[in-house]
Parts: C-alpha cells; structure tokens; sequence
C-alpha cells in the first residue's frame, strides 16, 4: 500500500474511533470521565506524518467532548462542577498533546534539516575526502611508477655493471667497498657478498696500499673541474690466491648528497704488457736480423764477388803483361774471364733477387711462386705440390710481394723445422679478395703450449694486417700446419671479404 493511502487510511480509522468514543461517552452517565479517551485518538494522530491530523483530531475531540456534556445522562445528586472541570481538564490534555505534537514536529524539522546539512557536509566531506584520495592515489601511482622505473634503471645499471669486462667498484671516502661488479669478480676471483663493506686495501698489494690512500685523499680535496676528470695510472692489483697482476686504473670522485665516493675501473694489462715485452724483445731481434743480414750481405760481397773481381783484374793484367802469348792463348784467356764475370753476375744477380725478385714485376705472383717452389724442392728434395688460379687482373704490387715473402718465410720454416715430406699451397682469388694456403705434411706443434712467437710469424702477421687482410696458422702434432691468408682486393669493403681464413 502507497503511503498516501496509508494515511487517508489512518485519518478514517481514526475519526471513526472519535465517533464510537462519542457514542460511548453519551451513553455514559455523565459523571463517568469516558471523554478522556479522546486523548487516544489524539496520540494515533500523531502516528500520521500529515502535520494537520494533530489538531483536526483534538479540535473534533473538543467538539465532541463539550457535546458529550449535554448529550450524556445526568447523574443524580452529582455537582455541575465535577463533569464540567472533568472534560475542561480533556479539552486541555487534548490540546497539551497538540502542543507537544507540534513541538516534536518543529524538533523532527529541526532534526531533519540539520541532519540534511549533516549530509551536506558529510557529503562535501566525501567529495573531498575523494578528491584527496584521488590525489593520494594519483601520487601512490607515480611513486609506484617512479620507483619501478627506478629498479629498473638500477636494475639495468646493475646489468651494464655486471656485462661490463672491466672490473668498477665504488669505495666511500674510508675506502670501504659499496658496489662491486662481476668483472671484479673475474678479475679479483672474489665474490661480491665478500667484498661489499671491507677495504678495497684487500685488492692491492701492501707497497701500494699507503700511495693510494693518499691519492684518493688528494682526489677527495680536488675541486669540481678536477674530479670530473677520470685520473689514470697504472698499479698492481692482487688476487684471492696471491697472484700480482698489472692494471690500469681511473679513478674518479662522485658527490652525492655531501657524501664522497669514488670510482675505481681496473683493467687487467698483463697481455698488453706481454705483447710490449714482445715487441721490445721482437724489435731487438729484427734489429740483430738485420744487422746480421748486413753482415752476410757485406761479407759475400767483401769476401766472395769482391774476391772473385780482384782475381779477375789480376787475370786480366798478367793477360795485357804477356806479350809472347798466342792468339788461341789470348782467346781461351778472354774466354774464361767471361765465364767469370758471367758466374760473378749470377751471383749478384742472386744477392738482388734475395731482395726484392724481378720476377714479380716482370711475369708476376703465379709465375714467381712456382719458381720460388721449384728452387725449394730442388734444394730441400721437399716434394711441393702447387695450385694456382691466374688473376683477371695483375695483383697490386704491394699484395704480391706480400703474397711472395709469407710463401718465402712459410718454406724456410718448413724447412727448418717441419721434417715434411710434401708441402701443398694453393692460391685463389674469387674476385673480392685473394686466398693463399700453405699446408705441409710435417711434424705440426701445439698452438697452446708453444713458445712465443718468432720473428718470421710475427713478420707475416704484420704485412697480412697492413693489407687489412686475415692470417690463421693451424696446427696439429703429427699432422702438419696449415696457413691460411686472405686479403681483400682494393675498394673491397671489411664486412664483404668473408673467408675461411677469417672464421
């Protein structure tokens, strides 16, 4: 039922209980006080939420009460007084119950009106309340956000850190260890959970240790400009198994929130002090190499084809001196002195060819290898078997003759120390580059546990790496060596000349 039925509903109910409580009370002998049952239906009125029940009810219930005086049955002997101050008494109980209907009525507006401003406000508040949540999310989010990207900027720091070869650690001013990557680990053999919080005076050796404390002091007292630039120096550092080992170092300082910390990359340089060992130990040989070449030079000129001249000036005189010899006499004479000059021209023409071979000029590579291989085979009896594909084009001098001495020095060393008893080579050119191959069938070596390279393979190395060529030496004890060149013809780029030689 709809709420305005319910109170049409009501105010009938209502004032049909006025009309039985009328007719009750006139049937009533009139000193029975029955009107007060008025106030009863005063009280349902009041249950209605229709603001003029209220009054309507006690109006009606006063009409009815001062009715009920003259209409109910008289009581014998009874004062006039005593019904009419009982129903003046139900009239004022009837409009005392009206008084305080409308008061509850004025307290149910007050209540409502102020607690429909308590919604208002709580629902201002509310607004509010989400307004600044919202913010506190938006602010939670990015700072969720700033501090993902923050990981994952440190997490990529700390994988740039540990990919990095060299090794980077960061000490505070007191020297103590903060960051310590996996090339320190590498290189110090070390761990990092051992590291992080100790002294980075546990990574030098105790000659170094008070140098460098007093170089980071220095450092620390440097001004802006100065710590901006990474110092370097070269130190020694010490492994977990007590091992020394030459490095690099640069160190620079960082400031961060009043704080002083620096960073320290080491770089391992035993093989690049290695490699200048060898090049030191290298250039003194090729400096006795050619000094002894020299030598040789000038003691067969000196004491062989000088020799030779001065015997054949001496001939040539006794021949002039001797006037009594014959015409047969003077020709056989002339006739072994040209034998002679001709031998002492071979044999300058031998010194020279040592030098730099005509050959290549005039016939080029293919021609000079296979006169180059056959003198070999006839001198070493070392069966050599040759391949060769003839250019389109004539090979640049500086290729050839590169081409010609590794071919050279690959023989000699054959011949020294292989004890082969056949030697292949092979030389290709695909139109890119060209391929030598020098495969012998000797007595091989290990790479791994041979000595230092001698100054002919180093020789070769360098004039490959001048042509901007590849060279590969392979060997196996027992099964022979192999050497392996390739060099790019000119205006061939790098990434175009891919060969075996370079895999």
């Amino acid at each position: 039922m709809k709420p305005s039925q319910t109170g049409w509903w009501l105010a009938g109910a209502n004032f049909a209980l006025l009309a039985g409580l009328f007719a009750f009370d006139i049937y009533t002998p009139l000193g029975f006080a029955t009107h007060f049952l008025y106030a009863t239906a005063v009280l349902i009125a009041a249950v209605s939420r229709r603001p003029f029940m209220v009054p309507l009810t006690a109006a009606a219930g006063t009409v009815l009460t001062i009715l009920g005086t003259f209409l109910s049955p008289p009581v014998p002997g009874l004062p006039n007084w005593i019904p009419i101050g009982n129903r003046t008494f139900t009239i004022t109980v009837l409009w005392v119950l009206v008084w305080f209907a409308w008061k509850r009525g004025q307290a149910e507006a007050a209540l409502k009106k102020a607690n429909e401003r308590l919604e208002e406000k709580v629902a201002e508040r509310t607004r509010e309340l989400a307004g600044v949540n919202q913010a506190l999310v938006s602010e939670v989010t990015e700072r969720m956000q700033t501090e993902q990207a923050l990981l994952l900027s440190e997490g990529r720091l700390a994988g740039i850190l540990d990919i990095a070869e060299d090794a980077i650690i960061v000490t505070e001013e007191d020297r103590t260890i903060t960051l310590y990557n996996q090339g320190a680990a590498k290189l110090f053999g070390y761990e990092a959970q051992d590291m992080l919080g100790t002294s980075i005076d546990q990574l030098l050796p105790e000659r170094f240790r008070a140098p460098y404390a007093s170089h980071l002091e220095a450092l620390a007292a440097s001004d802006d400009a100065a710590r901006r630039r990474a110092r370097r120096s070269e130190v020694f550092g010490v492994r977990k198994d007590g091992t020394e080992f030459p490095a690099e170092a640069s160190i620079s300082k960082l400031t961060l929130g009043g704080k002083v910390a620096f960073t320290v990359i080491l770089r391992d340089i035993t093989e690049r002090v290695r490699t200048e060992r060898q090049l030191r130990s290298l250039a003194a040989q090729l400096m006795t190499a050619q000094e002894e070449e020299r030598r040789r030079i000038s003691r067969e000129l000196h004491d062989d084809i000088n020799q030779r001249l001065a015997l054949l000036a001496i001939e040539m005189g006794r021949v002039e001196a001797s006037p009594v010899l014959s015409p047969d006499r003077v020709r056989e004479a002339v006739r072994g002195m040209a034998n002679q000059l001709a031998a002492i021209s071979d044999d300058v023409r031998r010194v020279a060819y040592q030098f730099h071979p005509s050959i290549l000029d005039d016939l080029g590579l293919t021609a000079g290898l296979a006169r180059l291989t056959q003198e070999f085979s006839e001198k070493t009896g070392i069966k050599t078997l040759v391949v060769q594909e003839e250019p389109a084009e004539p090979l640049p001098r500086e290729i050839a003759s590169c081409l010609y001495r590794i071919t050279q020095e690959s023989l000699a060393n054959v011949k020294k120390h292989a004890r082969a008893s056949r030697v292949e080579l092979e030389l290709t050119c695909d139109g890119r580059g060209v391929m030598l191959s020098i495969l012998d069938s000797g007595v091989g070596f290990d790479p791994d546990r041979s000595r230092p390279k001698g100054l002919g393979l180093v020789n070769m190395e360098e004039r490959v790496r001048s042509l901007r060529g590849r060279f590969d030496i392979t060997s196996e004890i027992g099964r022979g060596t192999r050497i392996s060149v390739y060099i790019p013809l000119p205006g061939v780029l790098d990434e175009e000349t891919t060969s075996p030689a370079g895999r």
